[in-house]
């Protein structure tokens, strides 16, 4: 009887390839996350500077 390797490695490559198919797919979530962070952020000062003179917008720094 003869063992061979091949079907071992290619257990593992599949393996490999399924765990980088779900970090790229997690890495592609967080930057997701990070764009819509960013708009909300964004979003936020610019209606804090549309507030315009209101006494609480005049004392309020948004870029602290």
């Amino acid at each position: 009887m003869t063992v061979s390797s091949e079907p071992a490695i290619s257990l593992l490559e599949s393996v490999m390839i399924a765990e980088k198919t779900r970090t790229d797919l997690g890495v592609a979530v967080l930057k997701k996350a990070q764009d819509v962070t960013e708009a909300q952020g964004a979003a936020m000062i610019q209606l804090l500077e549309q507030a315009g003179s209101n006494s609480i917008a005049e004392h309020l720094d948004a870029y602290a």
